[in-house]
């Protein structure tokens, strides 16, 4: 089923770190989804864990140290050309979550429904 579907964005063992080379910290260590397209997706984990640097490293925001990311089967991450850049950028957007709205990790069940 998916199979017949068209991949809009592939993630292939993304790496993205973050310091020098001899102070290095690995925030996302080989990561790999797809998202097709007229899918709802959800990138979900603990604070901490990367998400948002996921996200900033598809809009290009942060360098990827290792892997690819695909968007409409075009490689998006590394050096590419500015017409591209200017496609991921008008076509590909992050939409972050209110914390106002969200629920209370803290909370009870019984309390939140």
């Amino acid at each position: 089923m998916a199979e017949d579907r068209k991949k809009l964005i592939e993630v292939q063992d993304l790496v993205v770190r973050f310091g020098s080379r001899r102070h290095a910290f690995t925030a996302v260590d080989n990561v790999s989804f797809h998202i097709y397209q007229g899918e709802t997706f959800g990138l979900v984990g603990e604070s901490g864990s990367g998400k948002t640097t996921i996200g900033r490293a598809i809009i290009r925001i942060h360098p990827t140290a290792g892997g690819k990311i695909l968007f409409d089967g075009k490689q998006i991450n590394g050096r590419i050309s500015k017409s591209l850049d200017r496609e991921v950028t008008r076509r590909i957007q992050m939409i972050f979550q209110d914390p106002m709205s969200s629920l209370n990790e803290r909370a009870k069940v019984d309390y939140i429904v």
